[in-house]
């Protein structure tokens, strides 16, 4: 962006603005929304780092810096340099009267939209008092826009959250030979300010792959992940990291994978800020340092770690630090599918969600005339409904990707006696070999027709999955076999929902009874409402659906 074009964006900025005047900062506040405030400002290309205040009415609540590392461009001797904050817990603090400003020297920017200032539409239910009183006593903005006491005087979260990154690093080092040290923002505090940096929200570590091929190191996350869950943890896989909590929890762990590439280069799938590399011959491994009341691992050259993470001017406090603005290399092709996110989502699921009776989708099948005496239960999670349908004496199979789910079906089964009659094993059903032999267990032992049933799975596989899956049970249903599916609509899709950290696939009602007619099965009963399967003060719209061949 040239001078001028600077130049030309600011008049035309504060030509619309109301109450705007001339003064001599060069910048605008871009957006200011109720979640953030982002903007830029223009100077001469070897000025010092900018320090951007947030001001509500004469109370400086947060101060950031605009830096060379904020996703600004350069062009001849002006810079373009940006900032972000996080705001959405100021307004409970706000009256209508109250003027919020994003000043640079003392000096209000504008603000697209609303002139030199912005103001709540309501009065909040709390003060300024209060909040300078909250501030006094500690508490910060945090870089997700929440106040919070400081971490660095936060004790009581300290001493939880290191407990949990030690038991994760022992998950690591006994089960992986893999050591988890402090990393990114936890590791930045860690060297700049010998502590946690105030404003932050989590505790950062992550581990040095052996695998130098990027597919081999999301596989080797993803085992690490279903560890985790074996051992207890509730884990959420997002593509570049593990969010590792206590079953119950509120304090978590991201856990980051990184990887030494074929050309030596150490790799982050979720991205650095700097623009400086780290090789295998750099690296000189972990050390064990004293930390928060125990002890963690740091990287043996932190500050080497840390320059590569966030560049050059990493000393310098950037509380509205936004990783997308300021990212300058990631390895995306390392990041975790999207089958494998929900894997390790549905492990976590069943480790921790127990159920003791049928789900209503069972209780309608199992009263359903001629419903036959032998299941497969496709994608049976838990084994919740095959063991419901073994206590009705009916043979069950429960196929399932996730070990753990087959584990705790398997379990459950034992231990209310139904092993004789219910079974599970683990099977993807996007492996259409496995699957087929998954299938000719059930049928080469049934005396009789077989009910083909799925309850909540159809729309949790993708749609090629699912064209395997009829494929596979078009070669292997009999006449006079049951197809049952219960699953969510495309008119479900923009429904509010209780879980919504896993893979959902909303597909239309009528084009699955189609598909039903097509593989040659008479449709004996097909709904598509709400009031299906209530849960948890969510009703999704669902299809039900019955059919034999």
């Amino acid at each position: 962006m040239t001078r001028a074009t600077v130049a030309r964006a600011r008049r035309a900025v504060e030509g619309r603005l109301p109450g705007a005047r001339s003064h001599s900062v060069s910048g605008v506040v871009e957006v200011f929304s109720r979640r953030l405030a982002q903007g830029w400002v223009s100077v001469p290309a070897d000025t010092p780092p900018v320090r951007v205040d947030l001001v509500l009415g004469d109370l400086v609540l947060s101060s950031t810096h605009a830096t060379h590392g904020t996703g600004g461009a350069r062009n001849g001797r002006e810079e373009i340099r940006s900032f972000v904050f996080r705001v959405r817990d100021i307004w409970p603090f706000l009256t209508r009267s109250t003027r919020v400003t994003v000043r640079v020297d003392g000096t209000p920017l504008p603000i697209a939209g609303h002139g030199m200032y912005r103001r709540s539409r309501r009065n909040g239910a709390r003060s300024l008092d209060e909040l300078r009183e909250l501030l006094d006593s500690g508490h910060v903005l945090t870089q997700e826009g929440r106040i919070q006491l400081s971490k660095r005087l936060d004790t009581e979260w300290q001493a939880r959250v290191l407990d949990l990154y030690t038991r994760v690093r022992a998950v690591l080092r006994d089960d992986f030979e893999l050591d988890a040290f402090l990393c990114y923002g936890t590791l930045l505090g860690a060297v700049r300010e010998g502590g946690y940096i105030e404003h932050d929200s989590d505790f950062d570590a992550a581990y040095v792959s052996r695998r130098t091929d990027a597919v081999e190191a999301a596989a080797e996350l993803e085992d690490i992940a279903l560890a985790l869950v074996r051992h207890g943890f509730h884990v959420e896989a997002h593509p570049a990291a593990l969010h590792v909590y206590d079953q119950g929890g509120e304090d978590r762990v991201d856990l980051f994978h990184t990887f030494f590439d074929a050309d030596g280069v150490l790799r982050f799938p979720c991205g650095v800020a700097g623009t400086g590399t780290m090789t295998d011959a750099e690296w000189q491994g972990v050390r064990e340092t004293e930390w928060s009341g125990g002890t963690a691992l740091v990287p043996v050259d932190a500050e080497g770690l840390v320059e590569q993470l966030y560049g050059e001017d990493w000393r310098v406090p950037k509380p509205g630090f936004v990783w997308r603005l300021a990212m300058t290399d990631s390895a995306p092709e390392a990041e975790l599918t999207t089958e494998q996110r929900t894997k390790i989502y549905w492990a976590s699921f069943y480790n921790q969600t127990h159920y003791t009776s049928g789900s209503t989708f069972f209780e309608f099948v199992s009263a359903w005339p001629g419903i036959p005496d032998n299941v497969i239960d496709i994608g049976c999670g838990d084994g919740r409904d095959s063991c419901a349908f073994g206590t009705t004496g009916r043979t069950v199979l429960g196929v399932d990707q996730s070990p753990v789910g087959i584990e705790n079906a398997s379990q459950q089964a034992a231990t209310r006696g139904l092993s004789e009659r219910v079974s599970f094993r683990t099977c993807d059903v996007a492996d259409v070999d496995d699957l087929g032999r998954a299938m000719d267990q059930i049928t080469e032992r049934a005396g009789g027709p077989v009910a083909f049933y799925m309850r909540f799975f159809l729309h949790a596989i993708p749609e090629d999955v699912q064209r395997g899956l009829m494929a596979a049970i078009d070669t292997h249903a009999r006449p006079g076999d049951f197809l049952v599916a219960e699953f969510r609509t495309d008119k479900d899709a923009a429904m509010a929902k209780v879980h919504t950290k896993h893979y959902r696939r909303f597909q239309n009602a009528e084009g699955f009874r189609d598909s039903l007619t097509r593989f040659g099965f008479d449709v004996l009963h097909f709904e598509e409402n709400s009031g299906l399967s209530p849960y948890k003060g969510e009703d999704p719209v669902l299809c039900r659906a019955v059919a034999r061949r």
